[in-house]
């Protein structure tokens, strides 16, 4: 390991003093070497006997420099030094919770209740954190004495080392002490061994001991594995009522606990003991019951008869933070509107922990009807039959969609729909020229100066003659009003804030279209301005420095569409696709997988008309073979068939999928969906089945407008709008929580 002490500069950072020392590494204070920020910079002990270790360090490090969470530490460049590898992060002024408990009951709740989210929302990411501990949260207290902010660091970064193995020098022996029994086994980890270390966690914090203590690595194994839960109670009788929870959430079986961190922190709120008022404090939601099954999908294509698709990851929990409290997952919930499969075999499983099965999506396919989580171990720092209608358009007259959210205007269509968003538990739509938004509102995405959410949609005040909207991020949403753009939620403010009501940006004027993700671009007067997060370049500015103002993308004009998403951004500019930012999985469609920090030309496009990048994938709408107009192509990773070609062969050009007469395309992390000849398709994360090619939505009519967020998706049909999948926030604006496997009105006030 590079040599590094006080005063002398490493990667260009001035050291000032060491923060922490382990057995992976080290931790410096050091000084930005432009800014003069003061940050964290940890220094990975390499593992000398894996050849692709830098490779992997380099990789993961920037799918984990993507969270965006104030529940996890940011992460800011990183690199490789002297053969060293290396990361900076937010310098956090706080303490951690080494030696914290026993610690009040209510501050305990606070703890998991926000870490639970930081994680729930990892997880929706594709990361697992893998060594959750008191070591790895750190709080910060206001002056009047309460925890005002909970950060949770280290994700998954054992995972470089190696950390299910002993090793020599013991670096597990640290983390035993929190490991789920199917780590110790040789399982891979899983949102439930998450669950399971954040209530070793909690049950530190409550009585001061560790649930499973030893002096010796094979005494902490021996305890996960085959100890009875401990009980709470047995260290102070006043817990008493916590001993059902914390049995569940430290269940040897991976399927007998919690269906997700927040289902535990939910449960942990709603058990804690009376106070001296007899008030029980703050409850949250109340669980909902899952839907009855959709009607049989209509199918574009006829398929052979199959064997049921295998239970995936039996006995065990589905993905966690796509499921509301309630939720059964022995009872599929098609989320792109298909068809559910025969109901899975016994719930019972093997006696041992469930062995992961490969890799499938986070949304559900047609006919699948699963949220699964995709188990990608990724390590980040210390510290996703109508009238053939006309194209969808933006307030240009554009076609324009977001990774997270469509932003694509259609004035003059059936209900008088502009433009639809969805994004995580949120979604707007502009109506009328009113703006309107419902669902869940942690963030202050819906605009209206609170952090309460609503089941229905409800106007957004301040906002006159609205065109467009957009949602991505982490609960971030911009609207275009009378030409002038607002944004909200969080990280909207100019100074990269939480703002819970629609502030103007400066300096942007005569804007046409919007689209928010880590970045926010927007297109006026032809020309695309984007800003924000810039880790792989994807502002378009040559380089990946933070853009903190609108800044022009240099080398285009007449922009007609943007879309950006994570890490990637694309826009049609003169009637040709042009693609930069992270292009790992070839989502930039130039042929390679080089990273572009400026606007790369997609080939294989005939005057595209719409274009929609996620994650990983991108799709477009273009002209076919022979010029025939509404022919969708996508490219970039296929793992869940979210190219629509009926593999899950990755795609670094165009490919053309069976759709025709296409007029918008909206893409998701792990699917898509179209709206063509005043129908909806969708295709994607179709594990159990070998087809994943487009399928049409079954019961919309008419549709000329389609949107898909991290758990829902929302059309336009006639004169109305719908909505389908999760709705533990109230997203799918029926006024109800009630998750829902097929389309339901959206109600919006008379």
């Amino acid at each position: 390991m590079e040599i590094v002490e006080p005063g002398s500069v490493f990667a260009g950072y001035r050291v000032i003093s060491l923060l922490g020392r382990g057995g992976m590494g080290q931790v410096w204070l050091v000084e930005h070497p432009t800014l003069g920020r003061r940050e964290a910079l940890k220094i990975i002990s390499p593992n000398p006997a894996d050849p692709s270790f830098d490779e992997r360090f380099r990789n993961e490090a920037r799918t984990a420099a993507a969270l965006d969470h104030p529940g996890i530490v940011t992460v800011y460049t990183h690199g490789v030094e002297n053969g060293s590898p290396w990361f900076s992060m937010t310098y956090l002024d706080g303490r951690d919770l080494t030696a914290a408990g026993p610690m009040p009951v209510d501050e305990v709740v606070t703890v998991v209740g926000r870490a639970a989210d930081a994680l729930d929302y990892a997880h929706g990411q594709r990361v697992i954190h893998r060594d959750i501990k008191p070591a790895n949260i750190v709080i910060a207290r206001g002056p009047d004495g309460r925890i005002s902010r909970v950060t949770v660091l280290d994700f998954g970064i054992a995972r470089l080392v190696d950390g299910n193995k002993m090793t020599a020098t013991n670096l597990f022996v640290g983390t035993l002490a929190y490991a789920a029994p199917e780590l110790l086994t040789g399982e891979a980890a899983i949102p439930a061994s998450d669950q399971y270390a954040l209530a070793c966690t909690a049950f530190e914090l409550l009585t001061g001991r560790q649930p499973f203590p030893g002096t010796t690595p094979m005494a902490l194994i021996s305890g996960h594995v085959n100890s009875p839960v401990p009980r709470l109670s047995e260290r102070d009788p006043a817990l008493a009522h916590l001993d059902p929870v914390f049995a569940r959430a430290l269940a040897k079986r991976p399927g007998d606990r919690f269906a997700s961190c927040a289902d535990f922190a939910t449960a942990l709120e709603r058990a804690r003991p009376l106070d001296q008022t007899g008030a029980a404090g703050p409850r949250r939601a109340a669980t909902t019951t899952p839907a009855p099954a959709f009607p049989p999908r209509v199918q574009q294509h006829p398929q052979p008869q199959q064997q049921p698709p295998a239970q995936l990851y039996p006995n065990t929990q589905q993905h966690p933070r796509l499921q509301p409290p309630g939720y059964n997952p022995h009872t599929p919930v098609p989320m792109f509107g298909g068809q559910n499969p025969p109901p899975p075999g016994p719930q019972s499983g093997p006696s041992g922990p469930p062995r992961p099965p490969k890799r499938t999506g986070l949304f559900v396919g047609v006919g699948v009807g699963v949220f699964v989580l995709v188990l990608a171990l990724v390590v980040t720092a210390i510290v996703l039959v109508g009238s053939d209608d006309a194209p969808a358009t933006t307030a240009s007259g554009s076609s324009s969609s977001s990774a997270s959210g469509s932003t694509s205007a259609a004035p003059g269509s059936s209900g008088d729909f502009e433009s639809i968003a969805s994004s995580g538990d949120s979604t707007c739509a502009v109506r009328g020229g009113e703006l309107f938004c419902w669902g869940g509102n942690q963030y202050g995405t819906l605009g209206d100066g609170s952090t309460t959410d609503r089941p229905r949609p409800e106007k957004v005040s301040g906002l006159d003659d609205v065109s467009a909207v957009s949602m991505g991020g982490l609960g971030k949403a911009c609207a275009i009003a009378s030409g002038e753009l607002y944004c909200w939620g969080h990280g909207a403010g100019q100074s990269g804030q939480k703002v819970t009501l629609p502030t103007k940006v400066r300096g942007m004027g005569e804007v046409s279209a919007v689209s928010v993700g880590l970045t926010t671009c927007a297109i006026t007067s032809g020309d695309l301005y984007c800003w924000g997060n810039n880790l792989n370049g994807q502002t378009g500015a040559g380089s990946d420095a933070t853009v903190p103002e609108p800044t022009r993308v240099p080398g285009l004009s007449g922009v007609t569409a943007v879309s950006t998403s994570h890490t990637t951004t694309c826009a049609i500019a003169s009637g040709t696709a042009y693609c930069w930012g992270n292009n790992a999985d070839g989502q930039v469609g130039d042929g390679t997988t080089t990273n572009r920090s400026a606007p790369t030309r997609v080939t294989g496009l005939d005057s595209p008309t719409s274009i929609s990048t996620s994650l990983y994938s991108t799709c477009a709408v273009a002209n076919g073979s022979g010029g025939v107009a509404g022919a969708v192509f996508c490219w970039g990773e296929n793992d869940s068939g979210q190219l629509g070609d009926g593999t899950e062969v990755n795609r670094t050009r165009p490919t053309p999928i069976d759709v025709r007469g296409a007029t918008q395309v909206s893409t998701a992390g792990y699917g898509a969906c179209a709206a063509a000849g005043g129908s909806a398709y969708c295709w994607g994360s179709r594990s159990g089945l070998p087809d994943h090619s487009p399928d049409r939505v079954n019961g919309l009519s008419g549709v000329t407008e389609i949107t898909t967020g991290s758990a829902n998706v929302c059309a336009v049909a006639g004169s109305a709008m719908y909505c389908w999948g999760l709705n533990s926030k109230g997203q799918l604006g029926n006024g109800t929580t009630t998750t829902s496997n097929e389309p339901q009105p959206v109600r919006f006030p008379a």
